[in-house]
């Protein structure tokens, strides 16, 4: 179990810091995730008969959203930890990184979901123990299960600690919301460096 201690409002603060040093390239990456994000998915739903289809430019724009997502990640863990970044970082992902972030993302889902069929309680349990899975993937560059058994390992002790973290940022991104579209062009970089902080006080312990 971790001894580790943080303060959420800390944490916030130094993301808003680190955010005003490059708001330009933070507000762009933002704006481009969301735009790829919006494309549409691989599975087209008929709402009469609940029949799903196959679509092809929506299953590249989902597989490019997850690279870009990936990418972003990656860029948020480097300049929280100092390094400097710029946008050819957008393609520092590698092949089997990326497979492994799929899985990651997608095994992680699933286990969050069965959570949250369990009522509300083993959901968010499950959240917390997840929290840096993809972290790890992108960092690190664990496989998937390694990085699943890593963040369960050490994120123990600090389940209500991590879900009183989801609440903050989810505050954050809800008052970003209605100040419109530029308050959450500022709000998701926000909360977005403050949980890769967070990871990199974890992730020494692994």
């Amino acid at each position: 179990m971790s001894t580790i201690t943080f303060s959420i409002s800390a944490l916030l603060e130094k993301s808003w810091i680190k955010f005003k040093e490059n708001p330009m390239l933070w507000v762009f990456v933002t704006i481009l995730s969301m735009v790829i994000g919006s494309l549409g998915s691989g599975l087209d739903l008929d709402p009469e008969t609940l029949n799903t289809t196959l679509n092809p430019i929506g299953l590249v724009s989902s597989l490019l959203s997850l690279y870009i997502s990936a990418a972003v990640t990656l860029m948020y863990i480097r300049y929280m930890r100092g390094e400097s970044i710029s946008f050819n970082h957008l393609l520092a992902i590698d092949f089997k990184t990326f497979i492994h972030y799929i899985f990651s993302t997608i095994f992680s889902a699933i286990l969050i979901i069965l959570g949250f069929m369990c009522f509300i309680l083993p959901g968010l349990y499950i959240m917390a123990r997840l929290i840096f899975v993809q972290y790890l993937v992108v960092d690190k560059k664990l496989t998937f299960d390694q990085a699943i058994k890593t963040s369960w390992k050490i994120s123990g002790g600090h389940v209500l600690q991590f879900i009183a973290f989801y609440f903050a940022i989810l505050f954050v991104i809800i008052l970003g919301f209605f100040a419109f579209l530029i308050g959450l062009l500022v709000a998701i970089p926000i909360v977005s460096l403050a949980a890769a902080q967070l990871y990199l006080l974890f992730s020494n312990q692994e």
